[in-house]
């Protein structure tokens, strides 16, 4: 018998890498004999093209997907409640609007799912905040061992209890193996990211480096992979500049060219991969593929290219532009820092031992889990901002409503201001 037969679980997503992320969990669950379904929750002006939602489905292609506004979500409590698992695929802040909601709807029930969330990419920012937002999940799966540590001494120092962490690897990297060959004349793929490098100087100088490796690997095709093609939305800012200066140059470059296929299938077909700090290259680490993380623009927390320090990756151009295809990184650093070939074993077991034990009954005496701070803090919170107050951004928004509603009256005075000024200049003549 399947470890996972005749469970029924779902998972909440937004965003096209927490989809995918959250149908890697549910594929694996499914093979195991679980009955799966995803819900795809839709955020206001984020919706998902059809593209990002035919790459989630192909994941896990018997898996019923099921598409909703995120004003939605109290509409579907009733049905999640009758789950066994559910697994949480939102960033932080939904996370722990989404754990407050649910814990007031099933307070007192003498039973509810197995809650679970995954990362769909390293961490790099916010590491031990991001953790903290889904400490209150039963089953938190961590891509690196890294990560583990910290969230175990966050806990301790806290006095709390860490055992519901499990170190899986990144879920998008379980089904992958290297490539029996590389491929002749194989393309040099740049994966670019929306909001990394931040600074509009920067994305021109990547630009024109990757002009320099066109001309010098003429027989080879360069390609420019966007993140999003400009009718998309992701998490992030998007800058399409990128996109539109490398078309521009690629009418004088030949092998220069702009591709929205998927990534893997790119990485299949590619020579070498060159990232800032994409979790692309990770997939590419783990196809055998050569990989090269930009290190011309230094080395940071805000660039994220510091995750891969020890990885043997990080290259100047220059270095790229000499060598793109030999292969540079370590296998021990990889494995150590994403990819776990046991993972997805690890979760299924660990998951099918957690529905023999059900959770406890949650309870309205405590707002949240001790990682978002102490019960004195939680109540002072809920005292003078609601429970808003104790999402991860709930204080920010409060003072973005505020900032708002400055902004405006400056911009009205200054208009008065403005006509003032119209006006004496017209009655001086």
């Amino acid at each position: 018998m399947s470890a996972l037969q005749g469970q029924h679980i779902a998972a909440l997503a937004c965003f096209d890498s927490f989809g995918k992320t959250a149908m890697n969990l549910l594929h694996v669950a499914r093979r195991e004999g679980a009955q799966t379904t995803l819900h795809l929750m839709e955020l206001p002006g984020r919706k998902l093209s059809r593209r990002q939602v035919l790459e989630i489905r192909r994941i896990g292609p018997r898996t019923e997907v099921r598409q909703h506004l995120w004003g939605e979500l109290r509409s579907l409590r009733g049905e999640l409640a009758g789950l066994d698992g559910l697994v949480l695929g939102l960033d932080g802040r939904r996370t722990r609007e989404t754990l407050l909601l649910l814990q007031a709807e099933w307070a007192g029930e003498p039973r509810r799912p197995v809650l679970v969330s995954a990362y769909p990419g390293i961490l790099f920012r916010h590491q031990l905040e991001g953790m903290m937002d889904r400490s209150g999940v039963d089953l938190l799966c961590l891509n690196a061992e890294v990560d583990l540590e910290l969230y175990r001494r966050g806990c301790h120092d806290l006095g709390i209890d860490g055992g519901n962490a499990l170190l899986t690897g990144l879920p998008i990297l379980w089904s992958l193996q290297p490539r029996p060959q590389a491929p002749e004349q194989g393309a040099i793929v740049f994966f670019e990211q929306p909001s990394v490098p931040d600074n509009p100087i920067q994305r021109r100088y990547l630009c024109r480096r990757l002009a320099d490796l066109a001309r010098a690997w003429p027989d080879h095709p360069v390609i420019f992979k966007p993140r999003t093609s400009s009718v998309e939305a992701t998490l992030h800012r998007h800058h399409g500049e990128m996109t539109r200066r490398v078309a521009k140059m690629s009418r004088k470059l030949s092998n220069l060219r702009i591709s929205h296929k998927p990534s893997l299938t790119l990485l299949q077909r590619c020579a070498c991969a060159i990232t800032v700090s994409s979790t692309a290259a990770m997939e590419a680490m783990a196809l055998g593929v050569s990989t090269r993380i930009v290190a011309d623009l230094g080395v940071n927390e805000t660039l994220g290219n510091h995750y891969f320090l020890g990885s043997g990756a990080l290259a100047s151009f220059d270095a790229i532009v000499r060598d793109p295809f030999t292969l540079r990184h370590d296998p021990d650093w990889l494995h150590s820092h994403g990819l776990c070939r046991e993972g997805a074993a690890r979760f299924v077991t660990t998951l099918a031992a957690r529905l023999e034990q059900p959770p406890l009954p949650t309870s309205q005496a405590r707002p949240g889990p001790p990682g978002w701070g102490s019960e004195a803090w939680q109540g002072y919170a809920l005292a003078r901002g609601g429970r808003r107050m104790l999402s991860s951004a709930g204080a920010s928004s409060r003072q973005g409503a505020s900032h708002r509603g400055r902004d405006l009256l400056r911009r009205i005075r200054q208009q008065l201001v403005g006509l003032w000024g119209m006006e004496r200049l017209l009655k001086g003549r």
